[in-house]
């Protein structure tokens, strides 16, 4: 069975390899940093579990704090998953990232929700929108596509899936396992940066290309639902 129309614009060839640039260049920008001693003297893991002990307890609750209010300031959540990688590593940096910035989307959502979503349902291209994300299979699929690859902005997406009304529980499932991604390539460019590894730059390749074969699939499928 063919998917249903979504709500992804369908991107060209160029447009997909621009989106997963900035990916490539901060990747670029990250290991070179961390390879230079000037830099690195100040992420020894002496000084980042000083700093994390002078916080105790707060430290990870002040980082889920600014993780779940940043979406309101459209702040990316990339810096808080590199943080994240820094200070707790890859695992349970990792968790706590996603965690934190699921809750911050729904946060997102919720409001604009409220705020947009009936206002919305009278335009013909949102209740058209609508419809052909009223099949949970389908928004859950949709919504993973756009968060597990650089389809669309992170901030954007949360204020999207609140005006077309998705359910509470597929926006919930979909965002947090479809951040899960970059969330690791976030948190691995925090772990370089404080330990570089010939295993994590393997990783971090890997999850490279996984992103842009990915983003590639997830065109096409957008590309599918639209020519029906």
């Amino acid at each position: 069975m063919e998917p249903e129309p979504t709500v992804a614009p369908v991107q060209n060839e160029k447009s997909i390899w621009r989106r997963l640039l900035p990916f490539a260049l901060l990747t670029v920008l990250f290991v070179a940093a961390g390879l230079q001693p000037s830099v690195r003297q100040y992420l020894h893991a002496e000084a980042l579990r000083d700093f994390a002990r002078q916080m105790g307890p707060w430290a990870p609750l002040v980082i889920a704090i600014f993780a779940i209010v940043s979406p309101l300031a459209f702040i990316p959540r990339w810096p808080v998953a590199f943080l994240c990688g820094l200070l707790y590593g890859i695992g349970w940096g990792g968790l706590l990232a996603n965690v934190a910035s699921t809750i911050g989307a729904w946060l997102h959502y919720r409001l604009a929700r409220n705020a947009f979503s009936r206002t919305a349902a009278r335009l013909p291209m949102a209740a058209r929108w609508q419809k052909a994300l009223s099949d949970p299979h389908t928004a859950f699929l949709s919504l993973f596509l756009m968060r597990a690859f650089p389809l669309s902005n992170f901030t954007a997406t949360n204020i999207l899936a609140g005006v077309l009304r998705l359910r509470t529980g597929v926006y919930l499932g979909a965002t947090f396992l479809g951040m899960i991604p970059s969330t690791l390539l976030f948190t691995c460019w925090g772990k370089m940066m404080r330990k570089p590894s010939p295993q994590f730059y393997v990783l971090l390749a890997g999850l490279f290309i996984f992103l842009a074969i990915g983003t590639w699939l997830a065109r096409r499928y957008f590309k599918i639902g639209q020519d029906e």
